[in-house]
């Protein structure tokens, strides 16, 4: 069951790589918040699935569910902050 958690957890990280590019190279601010919003969700699974591997859901439950508000809340504010700027040319 481990090997299974260490493959998943290997598998999300490469997935957050590829949204990562999707960041860098987004032709708009749109593609970019959407890797912002990819990566926020799967560092919020993966975080799921390194307490499994630990055995500590309970502390790790915990730890995503702050990152979830402060990712949610972080990416109001780019989005928010964004259509200010558009606005303004």
């Amino acid at each position: 069951m481990s090997l299974l958690l260490a493959l998943l957890a290997a598998a999300l990280t490469f997935v957050m790589l590829l949204s990562g590019y999707r960041v860098m190279a987004g032709p708009s601010i749109f593609d970019r918040l959407t890797g912002l919003g990819l990566i926020g969700t799967k560092t919020i699974v993966l975080l799921i699935v390194l307490g499994s591997l630990i055995e500590r859901v309970d502390l790790y439950v915990d730890i995503a569910l702050s990152y979830a508000l402060i990712s949610f809340i972080g990416t109001l504010v780019l989005a928010k902050y964004f259509e200010n700027i558009k606005e303004g040319e």
